[in-house]
């Protein structure tokens, strides 16, 4: 059985955040796990320095799920990001590359980051919340597993190719993950 650690990237880690440009390059189905516009991707260099300095700024966290024995080989990647300390809140993604998917990973993954995320001292969070296509059900079904709450639909938000999908936003409150039954989202 396979011992798996959740771990925090670092900016040091460039093997590890040259990863994720490799993961970005050869996804064929990135428009489908991100709102955010898509852009060229930018040569390695520029993306490791830019994803080096905002890991250093704190602006981003970003954590891995590995085998405990190799850190370097890590399943997915889950990032929380537009941290607003006025309101302790935070959005986050994650990804799995495909060979990885349907497996447990990122339920289990999501968990551990929950953990981690309202255990934190440094960032002390209120809420975290996630946003994801309508048509993404591999995410809908996970967000929903994992407690969080349908908080708002905007409509027709999303051009995935020559479809049009609603952008669903989901939240957990740090009060209902600590209430959770033991075992299901505490890590």
């Amino acid at each position: 059985m396979t011992i798996l650690t959740l771990y925090e990237v670092s900016p040091d880690m460039v093997d590890i955040i040259s990863m994720f440009h490799e993961w970005d390059v050869s996804e064929p189905e990135r428009q489908m796990y991100t709102c955010r516009p898509l852009r060229p991707m930018t040569a390695l260099y520029e993306y490791v320095h830019l994803v080096k300095t905002r890991i250093e700024e704190r602006s981003r966290r970003i954590f891995v799920l590995a085998p405990s024995e190799e850190m370097a080989r890590p399943y997915g990647k889950i990032t929380a990001f537009d941290f607003n300390p006025r309101n302790r809140s935070a959005e986050f993604g994650y990804y799995l590359p495909e060979q990885n998917r349907g497996q447990g990973y990122g339920q289990e993954m999501v968990t551990r980051f929950l953990h981690s995320m309202y255990t934190d001292e440094e960032w002390d969070l209120h809420k975290l919340y996630a946003t994801t296509a309508s048509g993404n059900h591999a995410s809908v079904k996970l967000l929903k597993r994992l407690g969080f709450h349908l908080d708002g639909i905007l409509r027709e938000h999303y051009f995935i190719g020559d479809q049009i999908q609603d952008q669903l936003h989901f939240s957990l409150l740090k009060r209902e993950w600590l209430d959770a039954k033991p075992g299901s989202l505490r890590g």
